[in-house]
């Protein structure tokens, strides 16, 4: 029963981001260059590369509130978002360029299965936005995400990809996973100058290595 009320979430998850990918950051204007995108490969986890940790069993869930992303220097706080009327989940506005969001129907960071976090990737009055360089992540890079109880939970990326967004796959990004697992998810790819809307979306995949405090 548990496995399945997992995999109900889990689907849940992949049908309503996926509708909600599509009209992820509103309109951009983009005024400066392309941002980076990830190699076409996708390279698996490999055993290089050392953190310390306290525990490595699943958390308890506990509200996500800061993402840490040392190889991109990213430092944000992590809104938790759920639902419009119309299901699509609830996403910063672009005017809010430097926060993230949790989609929090779904396991949060550290629980066993897929914890989504979503960043813009620019801003037509910014800029360059919180996920602007999520495609120069590599496998073996780490990521902390410091929850309510004061834990800290540490995932190691192990792929990237970019998707377009007319063929994105919300089965293979959103599936129920036994281990905590962790998807960071931004716009990348061509620019439509008609539209301002990116025509795809780059994806950081990232296993659950432990907590520490």
């Amino acid at each position: 029963m548990r496995f399945l009320r997992n995999w109900l979430i889990g689907l849940s998850l992949a049908l309503i981001v996926a509708g909600a990918l599509s009209s992820y950051t509103g309109k951009h204007q983009l005024r400066w260059s392309a941002p980076p995108a990830p190699p076409a490969w996708e390279a698996h986890a490999s055993a290089h590369g050392y953190v310390a940790v306290s525990s490595t069993k699943p958390l308890a869930r506990s509200m996500p509130r800061l993402i840490w992303i040392p190889r991109i220097k990213v430092w944000a706080q992590i809104e938790a978002r759920g639902l419009r009327p119309n299901g699509m989940a609830v996403l910063p506005p672009l005017n809010h360029p430097f926060i993230t969001t949790w989609f929090n129907r779904g396991p949060a960071p550290g629980q066993r299965g897929t914890a989504a976090i979503f960043g813009h990737v620019d801003s037509h009055k910014v800029g360059p936005a919180v996920f602007y360089k999520l495609g120069l992540l590599r496998p073996g890079d780490l990521v902390y995400i410091t929850l309510n109880d004061r834990r800290v939970a540490i995932f190691r990326v192990y792929a990237l990809a970019m998707y377009r967004k007319s063929a994105f796959p919300t089965t293979v990004v959103y599936r129920y996973t036994q281990r905590p697992t962790l998807r960071l998810i931004t716009c990348g790819g061509r620019f439509d100058e008609r539209t301002h809307h990116y025509l795809s979306n780059v994806v950081a995949f990232a296993a659950y290595v432990g907590a520490r405090r």
